[in-house]
């Protein structure tokens, strides 16, 4: 994750030996770095999304900017096709990772620490992305407030992106207080075998997901890493509602990266959207 729950002074450095882990979470720079690491391990080998983000940039240019950005998974390949990218995220560990992998690939990128709902840049962008279901970490509340950030920050023919996963209310019932073992692998850098469980609580607005990590090494010892996270579920309507109500115009809403009208079994929401000038009519969807 990369917006913190609460925040002081989003954006503000840390002190004491504290960040903000991508769950989200404050915890010790150790852990956090830790948990950065484990993330890469996951998702590193994600590839959709970053096609998608790759074919957006194609259409609209740069800059662009990257919200909850995390280490650069696709910030740095749009950096390597040309593009002026700035990532933005709120844990230090995180970006320090997006930086180094930025240096490996030999392409400059600009990323800043802060908070989403509360940025404030010295540019504006041809494109502005929220990927991989970020969006979803704000509650209700501070939706609006990320999105007015995100209008601000667009130039006048500026696009912005988001992708959400749509909640399948099977899968959900089905596993409903369940802890799940979703995955096992190896860190090459450490020796150590990783399995990753998850359990969910939901309700039709939200889901908690408690993620848990045991990582076992050459000892034998097994070192755990446990967070808890809500997702706040956003449906179709929903979002053709707050796109309007915050001021933009929705020009795209596909069901999955491959192009797929977006339905009520959907398993992804992919929004396209621009500003709407002040004056223009809104437009009635059905």
């Amino acid at each position: 994750m990369r917006t913190p729950a609460s925040r002081s002074a989003p954006g503000s450095v840390t002190t004491g030996g504290a960040d903000f882990d991508w769950t989200g979470s404050a915890s010790q720079v150790e852990d956090s770095e830790r948990l950065a690491a484990l993330y890469d391990l996951q998702f590193d080998a994600r590839e959709e999304d970053v096609d998608w983000a790759r074919r957006l940039a194609a259409r609209t240019g740069g800059p662009i900017l990257e919200l909850a950005c995390g280490s650069g998974r696709i910030a740095v390949p749009l950096a390597s096709d040309g593009r002026r990218v700035v990532g933005l995220d709120a844990s230090a560990a995180m970006l320090a990772r997006a930086r180094d992998r930025a240096a490996r690939a030999g392409v400059e990128a600009r990323f800043v620490e802060g908070d989403m709902r509360d940025f404030s840049l010295d540019e504006t962008f041809a494109l502005i992305l929220i990927p991989f279901s970020s969006f979803l970490h704000l509650a209700p509340g501070d939706r609006f407030a990320c999105l007015a950030r995100v209008r601000e920050h667009l130039n006048a023919h500026g696009r912005f992106a988001f992708d959400v996963f749509q909640p399948d209310p099977e899968k959900i019932a089905a596993r409903d207080g369940g802890l799940i073992e979703e995955a096992s692998f190896d860190d090459p850098e450490t020796g150590e075998r990783i399995t990753r469980f998850s359990s969910g609580v939901a309700t039709v607005d939200r889901t908690t997901f408690t993620w848990r990590f045991d990582c076992i090494g050459a000892d034998h010892l097994v070192r755990r890493y446990e967070r808890v996270v809500t997702l706040h579920f956003l449906y179709r309507r929903e979002l053709e509602l707050m796109l309007d109500a915050a001021g933009f115009a929705l020009e795209e809403l596909h069901g999955d990266y491959d192009g797929a009208p977006a339905d009520e079994r959907s398993p992804r929401l992919l929004a396209v959207a621009r500003r709407r000038e002040r004056g223009e009519a809104r437009e009635r969807r059905r």
